[in-house]
């Protein structure tokens, strides 16, 4: 069991939300499926370069230099380093985003994104929350806001991540990362958050 709740802590990771995000957009039936496939083929090397990669790749260094004692970031003033630096890579995948046409809706992801990273690392100075339950709570939270500006097909999509989120939340509850509540505002904290700035 604690193998299979850690697969899923694996496979939802907050890093891969942005994947699975622009490959909803990617292939939705609204007029961004129709983006050339060369310009979705740089939207994805960017965030993996940005925002997967580069983040994982300072985790090492952070260890090296104590400000972080294990790659688990179970102790909430360990978080603000890696997610200070993921906001920075950010800001690079925005900016190289911005060099090739048809990237707009991808750039706003990414401010959206900007701007939630940077809210929940002063959240943690104070209180400790899930990263995970925050990162599928607005992933849940922009297919709201996407099947009301873009009259696209979310209600499938919204119920099977909705699921997940439930699955991903007793995963952690079972793997002691997180108190119950800290679970539940996590979702709803990025839920909300997305949903209001997207509106």
């Amino acid at each position: 069991m604690k193998y299979i709740a850690q697969t899923i802590s694996y496979v939802l990771h907050p890093m891969l939300m942005p994947l699975y995000i622009l490959f909803f957009i990617f292939n939705n039936n609204t007029l961004f499926a129709y983006i050339p496939w060369g310009v979705k083929l740089y939207c994805y090397l960017v965030t993996v370069f940005a925002l997967l990669i580069m983040p994982v790749i300072s985790l090492p260094l952070f260890k090296h230099f104590r400000l972080i004692r294990s790659y688990e970031l179970n102790d909430k003033q360990e978080r603000v380093y890696p997610i200070l630096v993921a906001v920075a890579f950010a800001f690079l995948g925005f900016w190289l985003l911005g060099r090739i046409g048809y990237t707009n809706i991808v750039r706003q992801l990414y401010l959206v994104l900007i701007i939630l990273l940077s809210t929940f690392s002063v959240i943690t100075f104070r209180w400790k929350i899930s990263m995970h339950m925050t990162a599928i709570g607005g992933l849940c939270g922009f297919l709201l806001v996407w099947g009301m500006n873009y009259q696209g097909d979310v209600r499938n999509a919204f119920i099977l991540f909705l699921l997940l989120s439930g699955i991903l939340a007793t995963s952690r509850l079972y793997l002691k990362k997180h108190t119950p509540l800290q679970v539940y505002l996590g979702f709803l904290f990025g839920l909300f958050f997305v949903f209001g700035i997207l509106l």
